[in-house]
């Protein structure tokens, strides 16, 4: 779980989960520097509804290595990267602010992304990413669509806006009503 004094390698959310998520972290490099040249970002995580922490707002650090700044532009459109990155960022909230871990891509009509677990339990994990837009009406919506998966289950929503550095990480029980 992350303290106070919030930080992150992002190269770990390859070694950190039940399958290898570090397929994301160039993505997520890509988004988090923009046109700069740094190694690392300051990214203002709003957490909502969390089993471990009250809602607040907390900064993390994410931190990368000069070996993980890609060197030409990859090869997929500019929604695939926001996309990824905003799955990598995902995969550090989780390690950062749960004592869960990615366990398994979702299947299609599952109404979220990838499934959460702790060897007790198993959530539901809605990701979604922007460059600039409505974070909240996102967030809204991505709620929606995660409370309508057929299993009933209870899950969480990340959404990330790359131009503002700013994240929602959010928890919800499968009977509460849609946003």
């Amino acid at each position: 779980m992350a303290s106070a004094q919030d930080a992150y390698h992002l190269e770990s959310i390859g070694t950190e989960h039940l399958m290898d998520a570090s397929v994301f972290v160039p993505f997520a490099v890509v988004r988090l520097r923009g046109d700069g040249d740094s190694a690392e970002a300051a990214l203002r995580v709003e957490l909502r509804g969390l089993l471990d922490f009250d809602d607040q707002v907390r900064t993390i650090r994410i931190i990368w290595s000069g070996n993980s700044i890609p060197t030409t532009r990859p090869a997929v459109s500019d929604r695939v990267i926001t996309e990824w990155a905003a799955c990598g960022i995902a995969c550090v909230l989780v390690v950062a602010y749960t004592s869960l871990r990615l366990l398994s891509v979702a299947a299609y009509g599952d109404r979220f992304d990838y499934w959460l677990g702790d060897g007790q339990k198993d959530y539901g994990l809605e990701i979604s990413g922007t460059v600039a837009g409505d974070l909240e009406l996102r967030h809204r919506v991505k709620v929606n669509q995660l409370l309508a998966n057929p299993y009933g289950i209870d899950g969480y929503v990340a959404v990330v806006a790359f131009g503002m550095r700013t994240a929602i990480f959010s928890f919800h029980r499968s009977q509460e009503p849609p946003e």
